[in-house]
């Protein structure tokens, strides 16, 4: 008799196990690919001559892939099997590089990889909430990020190595090729209990953030920081080859650099978010990636650059855990899907504007390399100020109107799913 609770628990840990090593293998794959196609890709296209309005589709094209997430409850997947031809289908495509390197091919392989975690991440999401047991999804947020950081860093050093030798694209196909096979590894999860599979409509995402006031206050602060991160994203490229003129190699230490700082501060920002609430969080990181932003503006040679890197790794681990737990405070369980994707819809329109905006001034000779930066900077600080203002709905006002949520000791771990699929921004 006292030996069935053992063997129960036994077998639960050991489907815990294995189901967590095949979800590493799966992290790996998209850092590795992730990490090639926003460190290098961007640069190989400058190198090859796209105009400052082609490294604005390109910085576009992940938010324009969230925006069509919100479509993911229609025609995401529906098991771990479809998981896995999703995520494979993205990563396979970056082989075509290889083939067609032209500027139009460029964009739409970018985009088709962003589009493919957009469109399972509700899925995984919920996958991985039937998966893990609630008081241990805490830590697998720390394991899960700071492996799939990891494997970026990794990424970025053998990819800069290897486009220096035989090519850039070489390099980010070789990239697809571990995704690819890293993909595989979705086939093989299983949960105790098969996952709901809630289906809901484009309207449901959108509506979901608005209806939550604090969840607005978040987006609105994290319209305009968010928003100057992204306009300036395309000028990064022109910084590394136009100014600094970087070889890829150097290109791939800063890449290095920042996805060192976000393996490190993902646990310790998950750690803040724990015991002082999201918005803390959010300051601190936003703080840092100001901070970073002026530093690539004013940057007189690469030493500044590894500074700034470290800056925005920071930041950028600071806003994933934020945002994830700010959405899992303030949905339940079965609304949460939704509002992710509401929230990733919103970005993604917010996104497509600003990648063009300060492409397109520069490319009209309105402003400048450094003064677009610094202009983006000023659009970034407004966020930053709006976020130091920004405060938490009190828990006695939450409680009248928030439904009750499910158990779960952890802030972190109500936000591991949520923070699954964020993973394209």
């Amino acid at each position: 008799m006292s030996r069935l609770p053992l063997l129960s628990s036994t077998r639960q840990q050991r489907a815990v196990g294995r189901n967590l090593a095949l979800d590493l293998v799966a992290a790996v794959g998209v850092g590795v690919t992730a990490a090639l196609v926003t460190t290098l890709l961007p640069t190989i296209a400058r190198r090859g001559g796209l105009e400052p309005i082609g490294l604005a589709a390109l910085a576009a094209a992940p938010f324009v892939a969230n925006l069509l997430g919100a479509f993911a409850g229609r025609v995401g997947p529906g098991s771990p099997r479809q998981l896995a031809l999703i995520r494979a289908v993205g990563a396979a495509s970056l082989l075509l590089l290889v083939v067609f390197s032209v500027p139009p091919v460029l964009i739409a392989v970018t985009f088709a990889f962003w589009l493919s975690l957009a469109l399972s991440g509700p899925f995984y999401l919920r996958l991985w909430g039937s998966m893990y047991p609630a008081r241990i999804r805490g830590r697998l947020v720390g394991i899960a990020g700071s492996v799939r950081a990891a494997a970026a860093a990794l990424a970025a050093l053998a990819g800069g190595v290897i486009a220096d030798q035989f090519g850039g694209l070489t390099a980010v196909a070789a990239a697809g090729i571990v995704g690819l096979a890293c993909a595989v590894a979705y086939t093989g999860l299983r949960a105790p209990t098969a996952p709901p599979l809630i289906r809901f409509s484009a309207r449901d995402p959108i509506r979901a953030p608005r209806d939550r006031p604090v969840l607005s206050r978040i987006a609105v602060a994290q319209g305009f920081y968010g928003g100057g991160l992204i306009a300036a994203a395309p000028l990064y490229a022109i910084v590394n080859v136009d100014r600094l003129d970087l070889s890829l190699s150097d290109v791939g230490i800063i890449g290095i650099m920042t996805a060192g700082a976000t393996t490190v501060f993902f646990l310790i920002f998950g750690a803040v978010a724990d015991r002082f609430g999201p918005l803390v969080a959010m300051r601190i990181g936003s703080t840092l990636g100001l901070l970073a932003l002026i530093a690539y503006a004013l940057a007189p040679d690469v030493r500044v650059l590894w500074v700034a890197a470290v800056g925005a790794g920071a930041a950028s681990a600071s806003i994933d855990v934020g945002i994830a737990a700010a959405v899992s405070d303030h949905t339940t369980i079965e609304s949460r899907a939704a509002a992710m994707a509401g929230w990733n819809a919103i970005t993604g329109a917010r996104g497509i504007v600003a990648a063009f905006t300060m492409s397109v001034l520069l490319q009209v000779g309105i402003v400048d390399v450094t003064s677009g930066l610094l202009l983006c900077a000023v659009v970034s600080g407004i966020g930053v100020v709006l976020y130091a203002r920004a405060s938490l709905v009190p828990v006695d006002a939450a409680a009248a109107i928030a439904p009750a949520p499910i158990a779960d000791p952890s802030r972190v771990g109500r936000a591991v799913g949520s923070l699954r699929s964020a993973v394209s921004r």
